[in-house]
């Protein structure tokens, strides 16, 4: 069970990873796990001609959540999601809800201060502190196709 929840990780601005990967993913469905709670990914994205569904737990209502997660997506983002989530099983959770819809997904983590030795970074606040990389062998275990791209990870 996540002990911290997160929310106040939540940004009022367009993710950086975002705005790498949504410029290919014009025209699609796009349904961002963890995607907070403002709007600015969603105002970008549909000034791009991409449709964006966002899903957080914590941060969305029940409602908008299902929405979310019925809404047949092309391709998944979730950006710095796994990194703050301070219990394994419930990462490896989400992993799966991202694999189980057998599309693209698109993974970026922020690796704090790279130590490989979690904590708390602000107020209710949890960091992992793992590198990028570091995340390759869980996703693995769960598509079978995983590749970095400089800070991102793709996987089909």
């Amino acid at each position: 069970m996540q002990k911290l929840s997160s929310a106040a990780t939540s940004l009022n601005q367009v993710n950086p990873a975002i705005r790498t990967v949504l410029p290919r993913l014009v025209g699609l469905t796009v349904l961002d796990i963890g995607g907070g709670k403002y709007d600015a990914n969603k105002i970008y994205a549909a000034g791009l001609g991409v449709k964006l569904y966002v899903y957080d737990k914590f941060n969305r209502t029940e409602a908008e959540n299902a929405e979310a997660l019925a809404c047949h997506p092309d391709t998944i983002v979730c950006n710095n999601v796994l990194n703050v989530i301070d219990d394994g099983q419930a990462m490896r959770n989400l992993i799966a809800l991202c694999a189980s819809y057998q599309v693209p997904c698109y993974f970026t983590v922020h690796e704090g201060n790279q130590s490989g030795i979690a904590s708390i970074s602000k107020k209710g606040c949890w960091q992992r502190n793992w590198k990028t990389a570091d995340y390759v062998p869980i996703l693995k275990k769960y598509f079978p196709s995983v590749v970095c791209q400089g800070k991102m990870i793709v996987c089909n």
